[in-house]
């Protein structure tokens, strides 16, 4: 199948990020507003229904893997009737998930059953002190547990641990001796503007270098996989005695914007071709007011080829800055 979704520096999409819902049941300091969150109203969200349909027309247009994410996307109820829906599709090779895994165990067997692949956990600290204050709750026993049920149910299972200098950037040791010792691959992601707190700083960013640089120092020579996706976000490495296995995601540091393959689909119904797209193309008012199918391809075909360089062209003109768009309103 030959790919209609093309943008104009020859970049095409072939994974799409469904947001299911702007809800979370955590209050990360990197991602949520703090006690004034504006959630989207009901009507506002796509039904199973919407997302099913705009789903079906990307995977024509050439989209292969399809991400669900939030918010937390287990708060929506009966994920796993959208998830073996979407696994139906034509064309649609993955489903996978995306969640803070408090409320993953209690899904295990359905998700299973579902047909999902695999599930990308979101970790930030081993500490029960330290995971309350990035998280604003009491859950890591849950998450760990989460952790250790998706492993033992087949999914392949990733780890995302977004590192704050000043923060948790001291367990990044830690986190990859975990990968060392279960197997499990941990993706180390560089802090990104992308907060609702507005506190994003540069110098609170702990780079992939220095990441590497302590974990060399404390483990081993790291040298990069031979064998990996040149459009995966994360750039897989392991150590000299082959193992564990550890990504780095360094948005800020070495963006990957030349080879994203990725778009999104926001739980109210943007179109963004970019993480860091605001507002977006507002697809759900031409669904819900009766667009075909046929234009409903055309309008994201033509989004398409809006598509900006991405995040470079912020750094190159040191645009970055706090509050750029708002993760929990977009997914991962």
């Amino acid at each position: 199948m030959k790919s209609k979704l093309i943008d104009n520096y020859g970049r095409i999409a072939k994974k799409l990020r469904v947001s299911v819902t702007d809800r979370c049941n955590m209050r990360c300091g990197y991602c949520m507003p703090k006690n004034n969150t504006k959630w989207f109203d009901d009507s506002e969200v796509l039904t199973f229904d919407e997302i099913i349909r705009l789903s079906s027309i990307l995977a024509s247009l050439g989209v292969e893997k399809i991400r669900l994410t939030g918010g937390e996307p287990l708060v929506r109820p009966s994920i796993e009737n959208l998830t073996k829906s979407i696994r139906k599709i034509r064309h649609i090779k993955s489903v996978g998930l995306t969640t803070n895994g408090l409320l993953l165990s209690d899904k295990i067997d359905a998700l299973k059953s579902s047909g999902l692949d695999s599930v990308n956990i979101s970790l930030d600290s081993f500490k029960e002190d330290r995971f309350r204050m990035m998280t604003g709750i009491n859950g890591l026993n849950k998450v760990i547990s989460s952790i250790q049920k998706a492993r033992d149910a087949g999914f392949n299972v990733k780890i995302n641990t977004v590192v704050v200098r000043g923060w948790n950037d001291d367990e990044v040791v830690e986190f990859a001796n975990f990968a060392r010792r279960t197997g499990i691959t941990v993706r180390f992601i560089e802090f990104m503007p992308l907060d609702g707190t507005g506190i994003w700083r540069s110098d609170l960013v702990f780079s992939k270098n220095e990441m590497v640089e302590k974990l060399e120092s404390n483990i081993g020579k790291m040298f990069p996989m031979l064998e990996q996706e040149i459009s995966a976000p994360a750039k897989l490495y392991s150590f000299s005695d082959g193992e564990g296995t550890i990504g780095f995601i360094p948005s800020v540091t070495e963006p990957f914007c030349n080879q994203c393959d990725r778009i999104r689909l926001t739980s109210d119904g943007r179109f963004l071709t970019c993480l860091f797209e605001n507002p977006g193309y507002d697809i759900k008012r031409d669904l819900r007011e009766g667009a075909s199918d046929q234009e409903l391809g055309q309008c994201l075909v033509h989004s398409m080829t809006m598509k900006q360089e991405g995040v470079v062209s912020l750094i190159r003109i040191n645009g970055l800055k706090p509050k750029l768009n708002l993760m929990h309103t977009i997914g991962g």
